[in-house]
This record gives C-alpha cells, structure tokens and sequence, in this order.
C-alpha cells in the first residue's frame, strides 16, 4: 500500500487526469498495455481499474505521470500556428541556449523534472522537454495558469429583494508552445467561456519571450485547408464529415449550411450540398469562412474528432479532449490539406 505522501499524490494525479482528459483516453492508455479497460465512470475508473493496476505493480505513478504529462496537451484548447525557418527554429530550440535561459530564471529544475502536479496562483512555466529521434524534432513548453470563473448557483429571496447568487469557481488550464524543427509553432491556449483568444495568446507568447522568443514567426493561414476539406467532403474515400459549413462570395454576401443535429452529414443533403458546390464554382473569389466538421474515425483515429476551423486565420479548436495521436492526425491533416 502507498504510504500517506504517495497516495496523495496518487489522489492528485487522478484529480487531474478527470480534469484534463476524458474517460476513452485513459481506456486507450490501459487497453495498449493490455490490462481491463473498460469503466462506465471516473470513480469507477479509479477505483476498479488504475488503484488495482497500481497496486497490483502493473502500472506505475511514474507511467501515470508521464500519461498526465502528455494527455493534459491534447484538446479542449484553441491552437494558433505559426511558421519561421528551420534554422531560426534550430537556433530557439537550441539546448544550451535554452539551459541558460533556464538557469537565470531559476527555472534549471525543469531540464531533469516537470512540476505539473502544481495548482499555481499565477500563471507558472511547469515542463520543459524536447521531443527527439537522432536529433531534437520538437521543443515543448507548458504553462499551468489558474483562472477563476462566476458560477451561478440560484436564486434567493429576501424580504421583498429578489437576487441571484453566485460563487468564484478556479479552473486549472493548461497552455503549451510546440516548436517544430521545421519551424511550425502550435499555441494551444485551454478553451474557456469567452470566444475571443488573442489576448490569451498576447499574454501566453510574452510569458515564454526569453524561453521560446517570437520573432520571425508569422501567421500560417488556413483559407486553403478549409476550401479543400469541404471540397473533400464528396469524394469516395472521405475523411470529414460536416455539419455546418459557411461561405463568403467575393462581395461579403454569405451562405450557411448546417445539419439538424450533430450526428448528421452534410453529405446527405445533397440539394444543400448543390448549392454550395455552384457558389464555389461560380465565383472564382468564393471561399469557405468557418465550418463544423469531423474527422472520421478511420487511420488510427479512436473516434470521431470534433474539430472547428473559424475564428483567426491562424486558428483551429478540438473541443474535447483527445489523445496524442488523435490531436496529431487532426494537425497533421489540415497542414496536409493547407498546402
């Protein structure tokens, strides 16, 4: 049996994966290890499933860490890409440009641990790491920030006073920067309750100006990916299906097509489909602005992966939380598609 300081941090852990993931991610993590993963629920989860596994010796706080560690990245987040060079995003990267850094920030601890266990009043810088192969492919940094939201709890009466109560509720988010050798930069800001991100990211991209500094990067527009995918949409071997797409003719005149429900498909609407088909062929300035679509489980997707393309010109969101490799397939598909 963990003693008292272990299991607090076994409490935690979990606290945490509930908060930043969802259920069908830590059965894929249980299942790949080839252990029961089935749980109709967190306690469930918890208790029938990662408690045995820990005590049994079949899984490790260590390996629950570094599970923690990667999930909290993938999803629920608005991500913002940005390009440079190769050679300026080798020179950013650099380890020992990054260790100096580090060091006169008082930060050196995070080159051999993360401390993402933390709940920080003010927004901190807690993992650092590079993703490498015979040379470093990516670098990584991570911010926990807390923010507090008003939750509405009801009404109350008093006398002939009527009034509506509310409480301060904190939420952890979780921020990260992903620089690529390529020079590709992903900043995935947690998704919130407001719809704007430019200040998030503002404030994110100044937080990391030693660590990961931002000059030379420019916006990457995803106009062409978003044309392409929903031009897709019609071909045999279909990877998206959409439920709500809208159009902008060279005029600013627009046109929105969106399904009854969320498990519907444009593709089976085709009189719908007709006419957003002749506004792309009839106006050669036409362009899809925003759309609601979903990547087909197929590829080694484990589900369907909700995914908007609206907002900045640089901007993609997944809703809902996703593993690594789902949050991969969706990124590397609309690059794909953006060229």
């Amino acid at each position: 049996m963990p003693d008292g300081s272990e299991f607090s941090v076994i409490q935690r852990i979990f606290e945490l994966l509930e908060q930043t993931t969802s259920l069908r991610v830590i059965s894929e993590f249980l299942r790949a290890k080839r252990l029961h993963h089935s749980a109709g629920n967190w306690a469930d989860m918890r208790e029938k499933r990662l408690s045995r596994y820990l005590e049994s010796g079949e899984i490790t706080v260590t390996g629950l860490i570094d599970l923690l560690r990667s999930v909290e990245e993938c999803g629920g987040q608005h991500i913002f890409l940005y390009q440079s060079t190769p050679e300026r995003a080798q020179e950013v990267m650099d380890r020992a440009r990054v260790a100096d850094v580090l060091n006169r920030r008082g930060l050196q601890r995070l080159l051999t641990g993360a401390d993402i266990l933390l709940q920080p009043e003010a927004p901190q810088i807690v993992d650092v790491r590079w993703e490498s192969a015979d040379v470093d492919l990516a670098f990584v940094v991570k911010e926990i920030e807390l923010r507090t939201h008003r939750k509405y709890l009801g009404d109350e009466i008093e006398g002939d006073r009527f009034y509506k109560v509310y409480t301060n509720e904190q939420q952890r988010a979780v921020n990260v920067a992903k620089l690529h050798r390529n020079g590709l930069l992903e900043i995935r800001i947690a998704a919130h309750r407001g719809s704007k991100y430019q200040a998030d990211v503002a404030r994110f991209i100044v937080h990391l100006a030693e660590i990961l500094p931002f000059a030379e990067f420019g916006e990457v527009a995803l106009d062409t990916a978003k044309n392409k995918l929903l031009a897709e949409r019609k071909t045999d071997s279909r990877i998206v299906r959409y439920t709500n797409a809208t159009l902008c003719d060279g005029e600013g005149n627009s046109m929105q097509a969106i399904t009854a429900t969320d498990r519907g498909d444009l593709a089976n609407a085709p009189a719908i489909g007709k006419g957003l088909d002749a506004l792309l062929e009839t106006d050669e300035d036409a362009y899809c602005s925003d759309s609601n679509l979903w990547f087909i489980q197929r590829d080694g997707l484990s589900a369907d992966i909700h995914v908007l393309l609206d907002g900045e010109v640089n901007e993609f969101v997944i809703p809902a939380h996703c593993s690594p490799q789902d949050y991969n397939y969706v990124l590397n598909t609309i690059r794909r598609f953006n060229t």
